[in-house]
């Protein structure tokens, strides 16, 4: 899935949550930081392009996915029940939510550059 789609799914999420917000509160302390956040769906996006260019059966490219999955969470050292409930509290915060959707877009957009080009963009 390219950068583009990514984006338009999400700020559609986004989008349909929106109206869905109450005021400003306090975040729970066993929410992930926005910067953990981010990390983690680059490394998320990372693999779902690695597995999505891989010609393998639904079934093969689900379990490569979940081990690479697997192999994300140890490295950020989070569970999968902490980052599922840290991705449901920011999707129903549309402005951090946005914040996160953006900060992944760039940074997988400069990373493709370096590997298209062995160099960081110009900002």
């Amino acid at each position: 899935m390219d950068v583009s789609a990514i984006k338009k799914v999400f700020l559609g999420m986004v989008a349909f949550l929106l109206f869905s917000c109450g005021g400003e509160e306090k975040k729970p302390d066993d929410i992930l930081p926005e910067s953990k956040m981010v990390s983690m769906l680059i490394d998320l996006r990372i693999a779902e392009g690695q597995v999505a260019v891989l010609t393998l059966s639904n079934d093969s490219s689900k379990a490569i996915f979940k081990e690479l999955e697997k192999r994300i969470f140890d490295k950020h050292e989070v569970d999968s029940a902490t980052y599922i409930k840290s991705y449901q509290y920011y999707m129903l915060r549309p402005e951090e939510a946005l914040y996160i959707a953006d900060a992944v877009i760039d940074s997988l957009k400069v990373i493709q550059q370096i590997k298209e080009t062995g160099k960081q963009p110009d900002n």
